[in-house]
């Protein structure tokens, strides 16, 4: 099947891979929006991406803007003799807050729930990321789901631009994405969006917690 050109995985890793070689600059106002001072060719590469994930963008950006993503890096050693946990950065997960409350029930009172997003597997655990991948599949590879995997590289990067959009995914087509994917790729593209979010580091027993719906 043809792929559009503009959609493609190549031509957008192209774009993360630009707005990654730009670093944050001191600001020389008091504006809380760290766009409003970027480069000029930054501000194109967000109006391409606007155009690109029209429904997606502005609602990642909030995301980062209301401070509801966390970023876990999971330690997987024990703490040493001070107290330490030792830290690779090679395994981290994202949990992204709900701007929308749940309804209380009878069992727990209202609380905004989480969504977990791993950015090496490419995945989220919201509904709209599983609609998305369901139509992009269908979209790249029609009825048929037989993908040659053989010879495939397994490095989460583009081979083109170095960029990591996409993951481990194997298509070279349409990448699926939802709002919360995308605000935790920026936050590790973008080093203007980076301050946005909070990281912790935490051992496996803690990570299991947030896994289970325990986390704060």
């Amino acid at each position: 099947m043809t792929t559009n050109p503009s959609t493609s995985r190549s031509f957008i890793a192209s774009l993360f891979a630009q707005l990654s070689s730009f670093s944050a600059r001191e600001p020389r106002t008091t504006s809380p929006n760290p766009l409003d001072e970027a480069p000029p060719d930054v501000k194109n590469i967000f109006l391409t991406l606007h155009c690109l994930f029209p429904n997606e963008l502005l609602s990642a950006l909030d995301l980062l803007d209301r401070q509801l993503v966390s970023r876990l890096v999971i330690s997987s050693q024990p703490a040493d003799e001070e107290g330490g946990l030792e830290v690779s950065r090679e395994n981290m997960v994202y949990y992204v807050r709900s701007s929308q409350p749940t309804r209380p029930s009878r069992y727990a009172a209202a609380a905004g729930s989480s969504y977990e997003v791993r950015l090496k597997a490419w995945n989220c655990s919201c509904p709209a990321y599983t609609f998305s991948a369901v139509n992009t599949t269908e979209e790249t590879y029609g009825h048929d789901l037989n993908v040659d995997v053989d010879g495939v590289d397994e490095g989460a990067s583009d081979v083109v631009s170095g960029s990591k959009y996409g993951g481990l995914m194997l298509t070279q087509g349409a990448v699926p994405m939802c709002k919360h994917l995308l605000a935790c790729f920026l936050s590790e593209q973008c080093e203007l969006l980076s301050c946005f979010v909070e990281e912790r580091v935490v051992g496996r027993d803690e990570a299991a917690g947030w896994a289970a719906g325990w986390g704060d």
